[in-house]
């Protein structure tokens, strides 16, 4: 997989893709957290949400913004970012939309320029391929190397308005005086790993929350 991706955007066959990474350094966390309480504690975390709400709107193009869980994360950045983007069509995408309709939203994209897409990683990571797709955002912290390059893999389709797709890498900083790693910020450095590995183009900026 790694020398096909990698030869076929140096033959201009897929997609140039281009990583930004943002690293967002929170105020330092006290108390110590499982990875439950710690992702419950990003997702509902307002000026993390802010961040990925304004990230999607003003980015240019198709944007996928992809998410893990639905009723606290998804459902909130949706609710957030329809009504801010109200001049760009803004879809939802789920386990619980079915089908056909992820068809439908798959084909009005294709013909959009600038539409979002909130989705769950497990509905479009795999079986969706929407070619006119300018950026990925991912969300949520995973380490998984297959849904991490699946969901790349959504979008380095070429067209002939599209050659490059960028992804948005959103990770977070939680070390306190102990400097000890966070588990979001471990999954980060798993997910560089990857980019490093697959010798994709990757930029590390660092933003104060």
């Amino acid at each position: 997989y790694k020398r096909q991706t990698k030869e076929l955007i140096d033959k201009k066959t897929l997609a140039n893709l281009k990583i930004k990474c943002v690293v967002l350094k929170h105020p330092p966390i006290r108390e110590k957290m499982t990875y439950a309480e710690e992702i419950e504690y990003l997702v509902t975390n307002s000026s993390r949400n802010q961040f990925i709400v304004d990230l999607c709107r003003n980015i240019s193009g198709n944007t996928l913004c992809l998410f893990q869980l639905v009723e606290k994360h998804g459902k909130i950045l949706y609710e957030e970012i329809s009504s801010i983007a109200k001049n760009r069509k803004v879809f939802f995408v789920y386990g619980g939309v079915d089908s056909l309709e992820r068809e439908k939203i798959r084909e009005i994209v294709e013909n959009e320029k600038d539409a979002i897409i909130i989705a769950s990683f497990g509905t479009f990571s795999t079986g969706i391929n929407i070619r006119n797709l300018h950026n990925i955002v991912f969300s949520s912290p995973s380490k998984s190397k297959i849904r991490v390059l699946q969901s790349i893999g959504r979008g380095l389709r070429k067209t002939d308005t599209k050659s490059t797709i960028r992804l948005y890498d959103i990770a977070d900083n939680l070390q306190g005086t102990d400097n000890k790693i966070n588990f979001s910020l471990r999954h980060f450095y798993e997910r560089l790993k990857i980019y490093k590995n697959q010798q994709f183009n990757y930029k590390v900026n660092k933003v104060k929350l």
